[in-house]
């Protein structure tokens, strides 16, 4: 009977020891145990942004690669109209004793049109080799300070065609991480199509905050898009007034440098819409 109650009189001791050599190790393992947790999240979170990063310069350079090929063929063209003009109006000159002020205007117009376009591909060429270094360059920008300012810029070139650039945006709007020339080089480009398809109407920006991303939408009240080209609009060389490469950069800098979305609305006779998506920046305290 003693020992069974000298037992009973020691389990609360014994029970109490185990508790508290258990809140010992909780209290010594624990903290270490969630700490290599983060750690190893850290590390994986880490790899996963690197592998991507890593795809996304895959893409960049295989993209890169297809441009300069196609350019390189594109630009066979324009070389071989300037130079078979140049020539005709060598021709005129050495041979005609009365010089065709007419033909000699047509032709030399001709190749002011191809050198041109030429610009235009050599300037697309620029913009397509800088993609790589694009994401490298990527800051939180006021987007709607961007826009108002961006309107600004080609207000001007839109007043030639006495159409108005009118900027909407009535609310507070979020930054965006974003490369601010890259897009502004997008904004350009789209104003420009709006302007070259519009003649005395209006352009309208507008940006919205919806939901985790910003839309925005470039829309004008010209002739619209051909529907024959419409479903292939952002493809390398699809076009009916210019070289065709635009669009295609445009897509390449809002969907893979700043992982967007860009479409396309049409109503031909009335006008279209390009609509952008940039998501929202959310600032997680890293350095930038």
């Amino acid at each position: 009977m003693n020992i069974a109650q000298d037992y009973q009189a020691y389990l609360p001791w014994l029970f109490g020891g185990v508790v508290l050599a258990l809140c010992l190790m909780t209290a010594l393992f624990v903290p270490h145990y969630i700490k290599r947790r983060e750690e190893l999240m850290a590390i994986k979170e880490k790899e996963a942004k690197l592998l991507a990063e890593n795809e996304l310069l895959d893409r960049l350079s295989r993209l890169r690669v297809e441009f300069f090929q196609s350019i390189s063929h594109d630009l066979k063209t324009p070389l071989t109209v300037i130079s078979t003009c140049i020539l005709n109006a060598a021709d005129v000159l050495d041979f005609d004793e009365e010089i065709n002020r007419d033909e000699m205007r047509e032709s030399l117009g001709y190749a002011q049109l191809e050198i041109i376009r030429m610009a235009r591909m050599v300037d697309s060429a620029l913009k397509m080799s800088s993609l790589h270094d694009g994401r490298k360059k990527m800051k939180p920008l006021d987007i709607a300070k961007f826009l108002r300012d961006g309107a600004e810029i080609y207000r001007v070139l839109a007043e030639r065609h006495k159409n108005k650039i009118v900027v909407d945006i009535t609310q507070e709007l979020p930054p965006v991480l974003a490369n601010s020339d890259m897009l502004l080089h997008v904004l350009t480009n789209l104003l420009s199509n709006a302007n070259r398809y519009t003649r005395d109407g209006e352009i309208n920006i507008r940006a919205v905050e919806q939901g985790s991303a910003i839309t925005i939408t470039v829309a004008d009240t010209g002739s619209g898009v051909d529907p024959d080209i419409l479903p292939r609009i952002f493809e390398r060389g699809v076009s009916d007034k210019s070289t065709g490469l635009g669009l295609s950069i445009c897509k390449t800098i809002v969907e893979e440098v700043h992982g967007g979305t860009i479409d396309v609305l049409n109503k031909p006779g009335t006008g279209a819409a390009v609509i952008i998506t940039l998501p929202v920046h959310i600032d997680d305290g890293g350095a930038m």
